[in-house]
This record gives C-alpha cells, structure tokens and sequence, in this order.
C-alpha cells in the first residue's frame, strides 16, 4: 500500500484531498438531510394529525357540555332543546368518527370507542327522557337525575381525560421534536468540526509530501551555486512530478561535476597547442616558396593563351556570322511552316464543309423516301374511295330495281317511290362526297409529287456542291504542296550554312586545344598558389586563434576551476 501510495502523482494527491474533503462534506450533508427531513415529517404529523386529534377531542369536550345543557333545556321544557340536544349528540359522534382515523395509540382507541358507546346509551336514555316528558314528567326527572346527568357527567369527565392526555402527547411530541433538532444540530457540528480538521491534516500532509523535497533541492541548490559540487544526489521516496525533477537535478549535479573534470584535464592540452604553433609557423615559410614558384609558371601559360585566344576570336567571329545566317533561314522554315498549317487547317474545314454537303444530300434522299411513302399511303386512300363507290354504285342499282318493283305495284299510289328517291338522291351525294375526296387525294399526291421532284432537285444542287467543295479542297493541298517545297529549299540552304559553321567550328576546336592545354597549365599552378595561400592563411589564422585562445584559456579556466569542487 506504501508503494502504491509512492506512484501518485501532484495532481492526483491534490485531487484526492480535494475529494476527501468533497466525500465528508457529502456525508455531512447527507446526514443533515435524512435528521432534517425526520424532523420535518415529525412536524408535519404534529401539526397535521395530533393538532387535528388535539382540537376534534376539545370539540368532544365542548359537545359532551352542551348535552348536559341541552338535557336541562328539556327538563325545563325550554323551546329547541330537544334539537340542541341532538345536534351536540350528533356533533360529539361525528368528531368521535373522525377522531378515530387519525389516533394510532392503542389507549386512544380505547378511550374513543368506550366514548362512543357512552354517547350512544345517552341517545338512547335522552331520547326515553323526551318521551317521558310528555307521558310522565316525575319519572323523566327521575330517570334524568338517577342515569342520563351521571352519564352526561361521566361523559364529559372522559373527554377532559382525553384533551388532558392528548395535550400531554402533544407537549412530549413537541419537546421530542426540539430535542431532535437539537441533536442534529450537534450532529452536523460536530461533524463539520471533524470534516474541518481532516481538511487540515490532508492539506498539511499534501504540503509537507510537496514541499519537503522542494526544500531539499534548493539547499542543494544553492550549494552547487557556491561551486560545491560533492554533495550526494537527494533521495525522495514519492515517484511524482518532484521526484522526477529530483532524479533530473542529480543527473545534472553529476554532468555538470564530470564537466569540470574535463575542463581540468583540458588545460593541460595547452601546452600542446602551443608546440603546434611553432610547427604551423614552419609550414608558413615552406608554402610561401611554392607561391612564388607557382606564380612564374602562370606567367608563361598566360603568353601562350593570349596568342590561341586571338585565333579562337576569329573562329568565333566566322561562327557568329554562320550561326545568323542559320537564325534566319530557321526563321524562313518556321514561317513557312506555319504558312503550311495554316493551309492545311484550310484543307481540313474544306473537308468537314464537303462532309456536311453530303450529309444534306442524304438528308435530302430521305426526304424523297418519305414523299413517295405518303404517295404510297394516299394511293391506298384512293383505292378504299374508289371501292366505297362501288359500293354506293351497287345500292343504286338495287333502289332502282326496288323502285321499278315499287312503281309496278303502285300504280298510282306513289309514296314509295318517294322513299326510294330520296334514298337514290342520298347514294348521289355519297358518290360526289366520293368523287370530291377523289379529287382531292389526286391534288395531293401532284403536290407530294411536286415537293419529290423539288427534294431530288436539291439534291441535285447539294451534290454539285460538294463536288465543288472537292475541288477547293484539291486547290488548297496544291498550295500545301508548294509550300512544302519552299520548305525543302530552304532546308538546303540551312543545310550548307551548317556545313560552313561545321569547319568554323573544326578550326576553332584546333585553336582552342592549345587555349585548353594552357588553361590547364594556368590551371594547375593557379591551383598551386591558391592551395599554399590557404596554407599560409590557415596558418597564420591558426598561429593567432591559437595564441589567444591560449591566454583566455588560462584565465578562464583558472577563475572557473577555483570555483568548483569536483
């Protein structure tokens, strides 16, 4: 449990104080609460129930003296006595009823009920006396002095018991209920006095698990500050955030403590440093030699390349010239070029354009396709029409025979040859109607025919059309084809300013190996006297750092040393 209480961090030993005290001041709260709620409900029943009980048990009181009253009243032949009679009989039961739901003792149930049963014989003797009263008036007051005023008495002798005793129940409830407020106020001082101390002792405990440690580090501190630097490593048992600054200020006593040894045992390279010195000022005077001698040799090189550098200037001049002349005729090429795309992008609209023409034309064949299908659709229109005449043809025929049939009969009598006229005159103007629709298929189909023959004549037009496109498409790749040959001749001649820039350049490669042998010659010796000047100047630099880091060395590390006890 030791170990496990060693791990806890600052924040969780904070946090668990914190919620100690948080959990006891809960606990207070908790017992406050159920103390006050029990008092609360203690009241509540006082006031509620035994307050009712206290008041219905006066009322009894009060009852049972106004049938004693009330009995008087009828003995003295008083008018409405006999009713306050039975009202106060009637009242004293009705509170004896309600009083009996709300009593809980085994005493008051007794003392209500033995009550009620006193109440009712009252009732019955009171209501012998009323009766005697009218038939007798000597053995009603007998009867009320012997029975009916004891048991009145009685009655209400039982009623003071009970208001003397509920008054009693209710003075010890109420006392009971000051003494239990009283303990829950002990209760909940003491019990803030204790959660009080515990908060102390847990924030002590917490500040001396903090602040000891701390305490330690800054003695330690202030020791390493002096420049003591052989304490022991402080030991702290708690595995918190202190005690990893703890493990972290040793790992830094014990760097800084290895630091100062090797500071010491760096002054003792000093001395080396300074044999080093005199070596480097040798090596000084041995580079200044080879600089002098590098020097000559970049002289003579310098001659030499100064004679090729003049021939390299010509051929670069010749070369200049060519490689213009070569600009140009690539600029020719690039313009024709373009000229050429340009006519071949003309050659292809002239194609898309050929391409849309035929297009219309086989738009303009289906078109024909369709005119003659609807001449098709009307000539078989034409047929129904022709057999429909036909058809009316024939009943004409058979009205004119029924008609000469009808005549034969008649004789003179004519009515039917009226109807089978006017049947003929209707078949007649079937037959125009027929004819009519005829007549008017056949403008329809010279119209078709009309718009056949105007679509193939366009197609006509749209073909001539294309073949034109055909041909401007044929022009324009004739001029491509120029323009391709203008192309080729300028390549040749591209080809030959090439060919002179080609010896331009072979002679210039002649003249600049010898520009390159003596650059290279140049080279070698500039690389010579560039690398003893480095020496020197390393040198020299090292000579000097060297002497002033010696004496600030020496003061330093004997002010920093005298300090520290490693």
């Amino acid at each position: 449990m030791r170990g496990f209480e060693m791990k806890f961090t600052i924040g969780k030993k904070l946090l668990g104080g914190f919620m100690s005290v948080a959990v006891l001041l809960g606990i207070i709260s908790f017992i406050a609460y159920y103390n006050i709620q029990k008092v609360n409900d203690s009241y509540s029943d006082l006031v509620n129930r035994r307050a009712v009980i206290l008041t219905n048990v006066k009322d009894m009181q009060n009852s049972a003296s106004r049938q004693i009253g009330g009995l008087r009243g009828v003995l003295l032949e008083e008018d409405g006595s006999e009713k306050n009679l039975a009202e106060s009989i009637g009242d004293l039961n009705t509170k004896i009823e309600a009083t009996s739901k709300l009593v809980q003792r085994k005493e008051d149930k007794e003392a209500l009920e033995k009550l009620a049963s006193l109440n009712k014989e009252f009732k019955a003797k009171s209501n012998e006396v009323i009766t005697l009263m009218i038939t007798n008036k000597d053995d009603a007051q007998e009867l009320a002095t012997e029975e009916l005023i004891p048991l009145g008495r009685e009655i209400r002798d039982l009623g003071d018991n009970i208001v003397k005793d509920q008054e009693k129940f209710m003075e010890n409830g109420s006392k009971s209920n000051s003494d239990m407020v009283n303990q829950v106020i002990t209760t909940v001082l003491v019990l803030s006095i204790v959660a009080f101390i515990l908060a102390i002792l847990i924030g002590i405990t917490i500040t001396r698990m903090i602040k000891k440690p701390i305490l330690s580090l800054e003695a330690v501190a202030e020791k390493i500050a002096s420049g003591d630097l052989t304490n022991e490593d402080i030991k702290v048992k708690y595995r918190d955030e202190i005690g990893n600054l703890t493990d972290s200020f040793n790992q830094m006593k014990r760097n800084l403590s290895q630091l100062i040894r090797q500071v010491s045992v760096n002054t003792e390279q000093v001395a080396a440093t300074a044999e080093e010195l005199s070596a480097s000022a040798e090596q000084t005077s041995k580079a200044t030699e080879q600089i002098s001698s590098a020097i000559q040799e970049v002289a003579l090189g310098s001659e030499r390349q100064v004679t090729s550098a003049s021939g390299a200037t010509q051929a670069a001049n010749d070369i200049s010239m060519g490689m213009k002349q070569t600009a140009s005729s690539i600029q020719t090429v690039t313009e024709l070029t373009a000229a050429a795309n340009d006519k071949v992008n003309e050659g292809n609209k002239v194609v898309s354009q050929t391409v849309e023409q035929i297009n219309l034309v086989q738009h303009s064949v289906s078109e024909s396709a369709e005119v003659v299908n609807a001449l098709g659709e009307k000539s078989g229109e034409i047929g129904q029409i022709v057999q429909l005449i036909t058809e009316i043809a024939n009943q004409t025929n058979l009205l004119a025979l029924n008609a000469a049939i009808e005549a034969a009969r008649a004789g003179e009598h004519g009515r039917g040859f009226a109807v089978v006229a006017d049947e003929v005159r209707k078949l007649a103007e079937q037959s125009g109607q027929a004819a009519g629709q005829i007549r008017e298929l056949i403008e329809e189909i010279q119209t078709e025919a009309e718009k056949a023959v105007q679509s193939m004549n366009d197609g006509t037009a749209v073909v001539h059309e294309g073949i034109s496109m055909v041909h401007q498409t044929g022009e324009v790749f004739k001029d491509i084809l120029k323009a391709i040959a203008q192309v080729a001749s300028e390549s040749k001649q591209v080809a030959a300013i090439v060919e002179e820039v080609n010896l331009s350049s072979q002679d210039m490669v002649s003249m600049m190996e010898g520009v390159a042998y003596v650059a290279e010659q140049s080279s070698d010796s500039a690389q010579n006297v560039a690398a003893s000047a480095e020496e020197q100047n390393a040198s020299m630099e090292e000579v000097s750092s060297s002497a002033e880091a010696l004496s600030k060395m020496a003061q330093e590390l004997q002010g920093v040393i005298g300090k520290f006890k490693a």
